[in-house]
């Protein structure tokens, strides 16, 4: 057993695993037999290739990899990171159970010293992404692919050393001239003696050191302590979008005169406040806030992303002239933040408990989003705790984070839960704030059954930013938009209800969304003003030229095609599984010009060892909307090093090729693996077996509205609510939108009293713009209208405009 010191050790070991579908537990055993098991890397994802279905493989995944332990890191503190796993794991070393973590979207840590032995160790990871009622989420409106889709690494450091992402640096006092530091730092001591401490905390700017400060103190053996340290900062660097300065804190921790543990931090020194009345405040001055939500996964590769993947997406929201991102609806990557704090964007963190809306059918991710029974309740309360804890622990010194996000829609739960889901945000803002006093707890989705008062910031989707107007405590516009679109869209950007210009009380606005993305609802992924391949719409385009003053491609048109032409952002990636490379596929003319004719295109790695989600090759075509407005895109990555060659034909023109030169460890030769093929199964959405309203807490829009008596009451279910318009004017009208494209069988409108209305004044729309009429008749009873039948294509809006006399309504129901 080594018994010198050895400096922090830290690597990944994302590379040269195999996997297979189920549950198989014997994997565990050293000696098994996975000859027949599929090669892959990490980031992986059960789904693989996976292209915006609304169904998913749902049950069991098994991945095994084998590592080495130096003889110098025996008798060590040797741990193992994972960044990500969906969503409940069981971590096997040598054949012994090491761990199990529930939830997918945080990282988490595994001890597995006393399981390792010198040379050659076998990792055996079981993996399933089960719907869970006692597991946060219950429901969302995304997909829920299981895998290990975020980085794995190896850890070794000495027994006495900074704990699991142990440090906290928080800055307050901020200006030009000052900022006083605080540094928490949280040092275990695995060793069976007391071990005296001495604590040096050095901060660097741009490999200059700023400042130091000295701690001593004795840990007990098996103990942790965390000392808290101070420092006058003078004339700092301060953090700022247009500005993103960093800062390194250099941990040194030393056992008598002997360094056990160096560790470093990133970190920025910046103030935020967000006010009832003025709004949100960067570094002491007001700061208008407008930017996009954001979901995490990508064409084909699904959720599991490389960090040069996640690079290129807050590039793309920068580069429009955003400003900020929220993380919906789920913890991110760590990596995000980090990329949020090296390019300059805000970010709002998000935790993993919301809701979907429709009919809750327990047993699935459409359910309700706290639970009903009450057995779960204890057990999935305590899920949603520890994924905030975790949230917290691993991202808190990123200064692009400005507030932590309890929750998204947790309304979208069952009537007679509401009180407990309302307590359960209370408690989750509480302790937020004893993690993290530095940052607001906001509530996200937060418009319907009073959860918008329950934290220090409310945001509002939909309807929310015209319904609660200078509310009285900092708000935020987390969601307006949501318009179904393909490349190339409309040149606008999708404001609704008066968002297009902030007033000074509201702290900002986020449109919904950054990217098309997966989901269990038909249609509901196409919102995005970047579509799932990486490639803008005109939306995109506008705000660019809104925010920065760069005016719009001119529109493509058909014309005789002449080539393809295939291009790369980048012509080097690294094999370890934080990299690859954006493809991009073009129909030009002879003159180089790109045209938008309907292509069917085939893009195929004719040597090397790179892979695409698919494997060797992949078409692209306009039926499957890869391949539209004349172009088609999708990432590259490899585990291998060496010349990658891409070949890119279509019938009819000239073909196009690129090279890629990938460059680590093991060197490509000719090997052939066994590739992953499409899911053996997927899950759908087990029908709900009755009628039931979806319009329920859906968004409603009006032309007017009598003072008490908003839109939002003609979809909440009660008795006594109602909506009423300001004036009798000809052409009032309201509007339920259910926020996507949904079948249905009929809708009922109910008045408070008879109403003269038009049977002929009923209109429903697929995207906004478009209305056409509905057939409707006389319900039983007086004061109710029923439209028996309604389109069998699906229906998004219904709209009922009045005539000069106006009725009042009480509800609009939508039934499945």
């Amino acid at each position: 057993m080594s018994t010198g010191v050895i400096k922090r050790h830290q690597a990944l070991i994302n590379n040269d695993w195999t996997f297979m579908y189920g549950d198989i537990a014997e994997g565990k055993e050293v000696l098994f037999d996975d000859s027949s098991w599929y090669n892959i890397g990490i980031p992986h994802s059960f789904g693989i290739p996976y292209f915006m279905e609304n169904e998913f493989y749902v049950g069991y995944g098994c991945y095994r990899k084998h590592f080495a332990i130096q003889p110098e890191w025996l008798g060590k503190s040797i741990s193992l990171d994972f960044q990500g796993a969906f969503q409940d794991a069981d971590i096997y070393v040598n054949g012994q159970w090491a761990g199990n973590h529930k939830g997918g979207y945080t990282a988490f840590h595994i001890d597995i010293s006393e399981l390792v032995h010198e040379g050659d160790n076998l990792l055996f990871v079981r993996l399933n992404n089960l719907w869970n009622p006692r597991l946060a989420p219950r429901a969302g409106e995304h997909v829920f692919n299981g895998g290990i889709y975020r980085d794995v690494s190896l850890i070794v450091t000495e027994p006495v050393h900074v704990a699991w992402y142990g440090t906290f640096v928080t800055a307050s006092e901020v200006s030009a001239e000052s900022a006083a530091l605080k540094v928490k730092t949280e040092v275990v001591n695995e060793e069976v003696k007391t071990a005296d401490c001495l604590l040096v905390s050095v901060v660097e700017y741009q490999g200059t050191d700023i400042c130091e400060m000295r701690s001593q103190q004795s840990i007990a053996p098996g103990q942790s302590f965390e000392f808290s340290q101070q420092q006058l900062l003078v004339e700092p660097m301060l953090w700022h979008p247009d500005s993103p300065s960093l800062y390194q804190l250099k941990s040194y921790v030393y056992v008598g005169d002997v360094l056990q543990d160096e560790y470093e931090t990133n970190f920025g020194v910046r103030s935020i406040a967000f006010d009832a009345k003025e709004g949100f405040f960067l570094n002491g001055e007001h700061y208008d806030i407008i930017g996009v939500n954001v979901h995490q996964d990508h064409a084909g590769w699904g959720d599991a992303v490389t960090r040069a993947g996640i690079a290129r997406d807050v590039k793309l929201i920068k580069d429009c002239g955003m400003n900020f991102i929220r993380g919906s609806h789920y913890p991110h990557h760590t990596h995000f933040s980090a990329e949020c704090d090296k390019q300059g964007l805000l970010f709002w963190s998000e935790l993993c408990f919301w809701g979907i809306g429709g009919a809750n059918t327990e047993g699935y991710w459409a359910s309700s989003a706290y639970p009903v029974r009450e057995e779960d309740k204890e057990e999935f309360e305590a899920s949603c705790m520890m994924a905030l804890q975790e949230m917290i622990r691993t991202n808190r010194n990123h200064p692009s984070i400005i507030t932590w996000s309890m929750s998204n829609e947790p309304f979208f739960s069952d009537a007679e839960v509401m009180d407990d889901a309302r307590a359960l945000v209370v408690k989750l803002v509480e302790e937020s704030h004893r993690l993290d006093a530095s940052r607001p707890a906001s509530v996200g989705g937060a418009q319907r059954q009073g959860f918008d008062v329950l934290g220090d910031i409310a945001g509002y989707n939909g309807d929310g930013a015209a319904l609660y107007m200078d509310p009285g405590f900092p708000s935020f516009v987390s969601e307006y938009g949501s318009v179904i679109a393909v490349r190339p869209g409309e040149y606008a950007p999708g404001y609704t209800d008066g968002v297009e210009n902030n007033p000074r009380w509201r702290s900002g606005k986020a449109l919904w969304c950054g990217f098309h993305h997966g989901s269990i609802a038909s249609n509901m992924g196409y919102m995005g003003m970047i579509d799932y391949y990486r490639l803008p719409l005109n939306a995109w385009y506008w705000y660019r030229n809104e925010l920065l003053g760069i005016a719009p491609p001119q529109p493509t048109s058909e014309g005789v095609a002449y080539s393809l032409r295939l291009t790369a952002d980048k012509r080097v990636i690294a094999t370890d599984g934080t990299d690859d490379t954006h493809l991009i596929v073009e129909v030009i003319d002879r003159e180089g010009k790109r045209i938008s004719n309907p292509l069917h295109v085939e893009l195929e790695i004719i040597y090397g060892g790179g892979l695409l989600p698919t494997g060797k090759s992949i078409r692209f075509s306009p039926e499957s909307n890869s391949f539209l407005d004349g172009m088609g895109a999708i990432e590259l990555r490899s585990y291998y090093s060496g010349t990658i060659k891409v070949r890119a034909r279509a019938e009819g023109v000239l073909p196009a090729e690129i090279s890629i030169e990938a460059v680590g460890d093991t060197i490509w030769s000719g090997q052939s693996l066994r590739l992953q093929p499409p899911p053996p199964s997927v899950m759908k959405a087990p029908a709900h077996g009755s009628s039931y309203n979806i319009a329920r807490s859906r968004p409603v829009f009006c032309s007017s509205y009598e003072a008490g008596h908003p839109a939002m009451n003609v979809t909440d279910g009660l008795e006594d609510t109602y909506w009423e318009p300001s004036n009798e004017v000809e052409g009032q009208w309201i509007m339920v939108d259910l926020e996507g494209c949904k079948k249905a069988e009929q809708a009922v409108i109910t008045f408070a009293g008879a109403t003269a209305l038009s049977l002929q004044n009923i209109f429903y729309s697929l995207d906004g713009k478009a209305f056409f009429s509905l057939d409707a008749s006389k319900h039983e009873e007086k004061n109710k209208i029923l439209i028996a039948e309604l389109p069998s294509e699906g229906l998004r809006y219904l709209k009922v405009v009045f005539p000069a006399a106006n009725a009042v309504v009480k509800q609009i129901e939508i039934f499945t």
